[in-house]
């Protein structure tokens, strides 16, 4: 009788069971090679968000305008302070003169006088958030379409901020003067 060199690994089974086990491996071993020639193919950029954006001349006009809006408020809240410190100093020039039910009011005055300056400082400081976040959410929308647009061109599969604190690899492609020349900055 003679041996076989190869035997089946079901000896039970038949030669079309073995096809297929055999096609099975054949798949995988495709999926698993094709996987990872599309990870080995993913290509990253990285850009300066903040530097970009700082670049850009509708940036600078948005910072012009904070900082006006920033003195128009600023000037209203030291008229405040100027009334506030007039009243103190009447107040400590003729607290002696005051009954103690009119030195009482008068503190009470000075307080309310206090707490509203707080009030206003508090206010202000919400308005200029609210004036910096409608001015810079165009421009940053601007400057991301921009980068995203880019990447898409450039078949770009992520695009990091290196403006964080990010390892930046020599494999990546920094998109900072494409971006700039797409976005029109000189």
């Amino acid at each position: 009788m003679r041996t076989l060199l190869f035997r089946y690994p079901f000896p039970n089974q038949t030669k079309p069971m073995c096809k297929k086990f055999t096609f099975v491996i054949l798949l995988l071993c495709i999926i698993m090679f094709s996987s990872y020639t599309s990870f080995a193919q993913a290509r990253i950029a990285y850009v300066n968000m903040q530097q970009l954006v700082i670049s850009m001349p509708d940036a600078r006009k948005a910072y012009d305008s904070l900082q006006r809006y920033q003195q128009i408020l600023l000037k209203d809240g030291q008229a405040l302070v100027v009334a506030y410190q007039a009243r103190v100093a009447e107040f400590d020039s003729l607290q002696e003169q005051y009954s103690p039910a009119i030195r009482e009011a008068k503190l009470k005055e000075l307080e309310l006088a206090k707490n509203n300056i707080e009030e206003y400082r508090q206010k202000m400081e919400q308005q200029l958030s609210a004036r910096e976040q409608d001015l810079t959410t165009p421009i940053l929308a601007k400057v991301k379409k921009a980068i995203s647009d880019l990447a898409a061109e450039k078949g770009y599969v992520c695009v990091l901020d290196n403006s964080k604190d990010i390892v930046v690899t020599a494999t990546c492609e920094d998109l900072f003067p494409a971006a700039k020349q797409k976005l029109g900055i000189k």
